[in-house]
């Protein structure tokens, strides 16, 4: 059948290229240098932009209320993350970062060698001896630095790698959008959805030069990798090879932890069920290699990094170390986690004496996660009431994966109220998913 002029390539295309021309002109003013290149960088970008979220969303099935979602992923971060740059200087605190408009010092400082490296004339490329100092994985900071020099080699425009930030975020939500309606009922996907979307740590660290965007944003995509398995099995293979290929490059620990999780989905979704016993135990065996493999190689980083952060913890808060001193070391590990999954404290964020800028901030990090975290808690109970079987282990594997990596977030950064809920935010598919499943759940008649 032929294709309809509205659903059309070259419909999209012309959709997308008036899209990009228009919201790349603003753009083109924020920075220093010829206001024609900054258009052509920024609305290059945005029509990329538009037409593979164009694209996702018509693979999704289309709809207002799916179009509205992406509308908003996107406007939000790419809106916000620009916001605060100009805000920054001026009412943000007098460090160099802020003052330089970014939100938080690893993404000034990767983003400022990015653009140094583009300006080099250094071999991005296939490059074995090339290597950023503020970027451990060198993904991002690669990424960006290419983004630099063939798009905006004049000038420093962070705003370009915002833009694909925002666009890798988006690309997550058709895909997330699907697979939870694979599994759950149409209103609790929609409001998962919507908390995946809206969530403000979600928000608050996908808006800013970091590589949370890209990690939630791939994470959905592999989300919907295995679940389709059965149903989109081709698909499910390209998404599955392209989002965990990509976390890979952008962050290979975090990559390693996701792709655990999915695998054990895996498992329980098409192998615990086989009737052989063999099936069984060649999947279990190869989650426990796995697991192990991981352990193997990210113990020695995990311990290294905890310690010091538990450090920093006790220095950073009088009453904890008090604490510490008349319960004793014993209680160390105990104490951390829980002071870790507190963060950030409500209380403290209504109390705290900060700029004005930055205590609104916190106080919306705080409310989101002390109204998400009881939605978690609420399904780790509630979903054993739950009649369908396929539907109960998907929201207990989800509660699961959720609450461990919690804990693990909590033990690995303590009481920083910036890594701690970065980390956490890592699994934000999984937390959205129980959470929009438990309050379908509990407003049921």
């Amino acid at each position: 059948m032929k294709e309809s002029w509205k659903h059309s390539i070259g419909w999209r295309a012309l959709i997308s290229l008036g899209a990009g021309g228009l919201m790349g002109w603003p753009l083109a003013w924020l920075y220093e240098g010829e206001a024609w290149r900054g258009w052509l960088a920024g609305g290059f970008l945005l029509a990329l932009s538009a037409f593979v979220l164009l694209s996702a969303w018509r693979w999704a099935g289309g709809g207002r209320t799916l179009a509205w979602m992406m509308i908003v992923a996107f406007g939000l971060r790419l809106g916000l993350g620009v916001g605060l740059s100009l805000a920054l200087p001026v009412w943000g605190y007098p460090e160099e970062p802020q003052q330089a408009g970014y939100l938080f010092p690893d993404a000034y400082h990767r983003d400022g060698e990015a653009f140094a490296l583009a300006q080099s004339g250094e071999r991005l490329l296939f490059n074995p001896g090339l290597s950023l100092a503020s970027d451990q994985y060198g993904g991002l900071g690669l990424t960006s630095a290419v983004i630099y020099r063939f798009l905006s080699p004049d000038v420093h425009r962070p705003a370009l790698v915002l833009i694909l930030g925002s666009l890798f975020f988006t690309l997550g939500v058709p895909f997330l959008w699907r697979a939870l309606h694979l599994r759950l009922n149409p209103r609790a996907a929609v409001i998962a959805t919507w908390i995946f979307i809206l969530y403000p740590d979600g928000i608050f660290f996908s808006a800013s030069q970091m590589r949370e965007p890209f990690l939630l944003g791939l994470g959905a995509v592999a989300l919907w990798g295995v679940l389709a398995w059965q149903e989109y099995r081709r698909g499910a293979v390209a998404a599955l090879t392209f989002a965990l290929a990509a976390m890979l490059f952008f962050a290979t620990r975090s990559a390693l932890f996701v792709t655990g999780a999915l695998a054990l989905l895996f498992w329980l979704e098409y192998t615990a069920g086989q009737s052989g016993k063999a099936w069984k135990w060649l999947g279990l065996a190869g989650l426990v290699v796995g697991a192990l493999a991981a352990a193997l190689l990210t113990w020695g980083w995990f311990r290294e990094a905890s310690v010091w952060d538990q450090v920093l913890t006790l220095r950073g808060s009088g009453r904890l170390a008090a604490l510490m001193n008349d319960l004793g070391d014993r209680f160390r590990i105990p104490v951390i986690l829980g002071y870790g999954l507190a963060q950030p404290v409500l209380p403290a964020a209504i109390a705290d004496p900060a700029l004005p800028l930055w205590k609104g901030i916190v106080l919306m990090r705080s409310l989101g996660w002390y109204s998400l975290a009881p939605l978690v808690v609420y399904a780790a109970f509630a979903a054993w009431k739950e009649d369908a079987a396929g539907r109960k282990r998907l929201v207990l594997w989800a509660v699961v994966m959720a609450v461990a990596w919690m804990g693990v977030a909590a033990l690995r950064a303590g009481g920083d109220m910036t890594d701690n809920p970065r980390y956490r935010t890592l699994f934000l598919p999984q937390m959205a998913l129980a959470a929009g499943w438990a309050l379908d759940w509990a407003l049921a008649p």
